[in-house]
């Protein structure tokens, strides 16, 4: 990997810029050539950046004058990034915040986002995302963050996390003790074998699919080992080629829901990974966390955190209910 590093000075005239602002001004013109602003905030929250010698992932830094910053780029990511990733590029708003008060924020996670950090610390994320968010609107160089639950990439909806230390325990256990209800909606394929009722519950355990080096990891039903998993099934609405189901996990294994219904023979739409239908009315997988219901950690009060349907959700909904082609 060939780093270049980049150097510049704040003048009077940049100053009281943001950090992501001046980057995006002032890096093109140096390099000749253009660079995203999203790659900008990309190289920031990796730790790219270096502002009077001390490394800085807030884009929203205000500069001062005679401020120096270094940045250090690999090119040729740079040049290939846009075009590999499919990860959505996500700036947090007010509007996506479901639930906030003190001690936590819920967040409406869109599809197509990691929910933590990976491996490649460049890559966009919900955590970091809801963390810059806070640290621009409530003026802290790093607001504290907990996560106690994590959503595939490509589900959408309702997911909670800790802003203050003393919440933490209270919601852990609640999670660990499965005290929290959990409410997801699915589009999936109907079975061969006839549906004979509304509710159903799949009580079973879960193991790990050896994968091939580089495959993302798979889950599967197992006789031996594995661990716990159970899912309540409700079926919510019957369409012309699909049906609608609200799953309610008791447990929260990994993939859990998408392994009890690909292995009951209705896969989730697009949910490649598990046999799901590819259809070109589902765009990503159509699995959607639509609430959260829970004992406050702190006040102790009942709370329901709902996520409306998202647009591509109820599109094809909408879709799969006129049409008899998918």
């Amino acid at each position: 990997m060939a780093l270049r590093k980049l150097s510049f000075t704040v003048s009077a005239k940049d100053a009281n810029k943001r950090l992501d602002q001046f980057l995006a001004e002032t890096i093109p013109q140096t390099l000749s050539e253009p660079l995203s602003k999203a790659k900008i905030r990309k190289l920031i929250i990796a730790g790219a950046v270096y502002l009077n010698r001390n490394r800085v992932r807030i884009a929203s830094k205000t500069l001062l004058t005679n401020a120096q910053i270094e940045v250090y780029l690999d090119l040729a990511k740079l040049k290939t990034g846009d075009q590999t990733s499919k990860d959505r590029q996500f700036v947090l708003s007010e509007k996506q915040i479901l639930f906030e008060d003190e001690f936590l924020i819920a967040i409406d996670k869109p599809a197509g986002l990691p929910t933590q950090p990976t491996i490649d610390e460049a890559r966009n994320n919900l955590f970091q995302s809801v963390k810059n968010f806070l640290s621009e609107r409530d003026k802290k160089i790093d607001p504290y963050l907990g996560i106690h639950q994590r959503l595939d990439r490509d589900t959408s909806g309702v997911i909670l996390f800790t802003k203050d230390l003393r919440a933490n325990l209270g919601l852990a256990q609640s999670f660990s003790t499965h005290k929290i209800t959990k409410v997801y909606q699915a589009i999936v394929s109907i079975p061969i074998k006839p549906l004979n009722t509304r509710t159903w519950t799949i009580k079973n355990f879960l193991g790990r699919v050896r994968a091939n080096k580089g495959k993302q990891a798979k889950y599967c039903a197992v006789e031996n080992g594995g661990e716990s998993a159970e899912t309540e099934f409700i079926l919510l609405k019957k369409l012309k080629t699909a049906l609608l189901i609200e799953a309610r996990p008791k447990t929260g294994r990994t993939h859990q829901i998408r392994v009890h219904l690909s292995e009951e023979g209705m896969p989730i739409f697009a949910d490649s990974l598990y046999g799901g239908k590819s259809s070109k009315f589902a765009n990503r997988m159509m699995l959607h966390a639509y609430s959260l219901s829970l004992q406050h950690p702190i006040s102790k009060k009942e709370i329901t955190i709902i996520s409306p349907l998202p647009s591509d959700f109820k599109q094809c909904l909408d879709s799969l209910s006129n049409t008899n082609h998918s």
